[in-house]
């Protein structure tokens, strides 16, 4: 694997992570009912960027462990007290494989379509795994009705969200790339060290600084 391909790993896992900790801290925190909506609409965004980047398959559940990662590094920081939920650890992880299998195997020319199906795949992946897998107690609870409530409304809302989000953002990196063309071998690199720089310094945060 190259190294910029490791970096661009590190680079948009460490972003999607970002978002999960601290927009997801602003939503969660108040009781949001449909949190996992934006988080989710951008994850896919996300992912399509580093998707349009580095096509090969398996970068973008390689991006997800790391988004996965860094959420659970921030958690194990954060001041005594914060609760820690593997649940949404879970989440993440999926929308990372949904993504990779759907963007792998289904024809590309449509993305709304594919971001749809990546949507209502990771959906019912975490609704289905965390009420009869891994039993945790409110969805076992729910049962059936939780679940289908959660895909119909939430997934639904997502799967929405994801299908304007998505092309969007590979329209986004195909302006981006045309204009890279022009750019110097400096200039790139200067690109390529200001990732890692900001990888490093996102990281930093997650370690320090406690929402």
């Amino acid at each position: 694997m190259k190294k910029t391909t490791i970096l661009g790993i590190l680079f948009f896992g460490t972003l999607w992570g970002v978002s999960e900790v601290f927009l997801g801290e602003m939503l969660y925190r108040p009781g949001f009912r449909y949190a996992s909506v934006p988080l989710t609409i951008i994850a896919l965004g996300v992912l399509s960027v580093g998707r349009a980047y580095f096509p090969q398959i398996g970068s973008s559940m390689a991006i997800g462990c790391c988004a996965a990662l860094y959420k659970c590094v921030a958690m194990l920081c954060a001041i005594a007290g914060t609760p820690f939920f593997p649940c949404h650890l879970l989440a993440v992880v999926l929308i990372g494989l949904a993504y990779d299998v759907v963007f792998s195997t289904l024809p590309k020319r449509n993305k709304a379509a594919c971001a749809v199906a990546a949507t209502y795949m990771s959906y019912v992946l975490f609704a289905l795994a965390i009420t009869y897998v891994f039993r945790y107690r409110p969805w076992v609870a729910g049962g059936m009705v939780k679940v289908l409530r959660y895909v119909g409304i939430s997934g639904s809302l997502a799967a929405v969200g994801s299908a304007v989000f998505v092309p969007a953002c590979f329209g986004l990196v195909k302006v981006l790339k045309q204009r890279a063309g022009r750019l110097s071998v400096i200039s790139w690199r200067l690109a390529v060290g200001g990732a890692c720089l900001t990888t490093v310094a996102l990281w930093v945060v997650a370690v320090t600084v406690h929402v």
